[in-house]
This record gives C-alpha cells, sequence and structure tokens, in this order.
C-alpha cells in the first residue's frame, strides 16, 4: 500500500476509471492532496464533473459511491 500511495501523489496526468453512482466515468487526476493521518484525496476531472476520491477507496477498488474503481498510471 505504502508503494501505491507514493505513486497516487505524484499521479497528476493519470487516468482513472470506474463507476460513479452505477455509471462509467473516465477521468484525469488534475490534483492531489494529504487530507489527514496518510490519507490522500485524488481530484479527478471528467468532462462536465470533478469527482473528490480517496487514495485508499482507489487502492481498494471501491468506496462510498464509487466503484470498480482502477488507476492507469501514466
Amino acid at each position: 500500500m505504502n508503494s501505491f500511495m507514493n505513486a497516487i501523489w505524484n499521479a497528476v496526468g493519470s487516468e482513472v476509471s470506474g463507476f460513479y453512482k452505477d455509471v462509467p466515468f473516465l477521468g484525469t487526476i488534475t490534483t492531489t492532496r494529504a487530507k489527514y493521518g496518510t490519507e490522500i484525496e485524488v481530484a479527478v476531472t471528467v468532462p462536465g464533473d470533478l469527482y473528490l476520491i480517496d487514495a485508499t477507496a482507489l487502492y481498494e477498488g471501491s468506496g462510498g459511491v464509487f466503484s470498480n474503481l482502477h488507476v492507469y498510471f501514466k
């Protein structure tokens, strides 16, 4: 998990796919920020939308209203 978090921290420009409330999306990571403890928040821009996703949810593949999450590091 540590190596994944390090990769996410520097993942601006990488793509993320998955489902938001059962609607598929493909977006680009535009920013990352430290939240609390060791958590990182990722801002994913999708045409017309912005999703804020915790890095832990990306690591686990789902979280809250997101499911089937995948990160495509560049």
